[in-house]
């Protein structure tokens, strides 16, 4: 809602651009935490994983959805 000013598009451009920064940056965290295992426990690289790739589906969907109604 406070980043669709910024675009000056509707408020899903916020929600969807969101979804893609989160999305990969948790992907990245993930894949970080997993190349050097010692950071952290391979439950929370597995969690970070799978969050973000929730995200980038649920942005994925969204972004499919939105240009169909267009």
């Amino acid at each position: 809602m406070f980043l669709s000013s910024f675009h000056g598009g509707s408020p899903s451009a916020g929600v969807r651009s969101g979804l893609l920064l989160n999305g990969i940056l948790c992907l990245l965290f993930g894949i970080a935490i997993l190349a050097a295992p010692d950071l952290l426990a391979y439950i929370v690289a597995t969690f970070l994983i799978v969050v973000g790739l929730s995200l980038l589906a649920a942005w994925w969907k969204l972004n499919n959805v939105l240009k169909g109604r267009l």
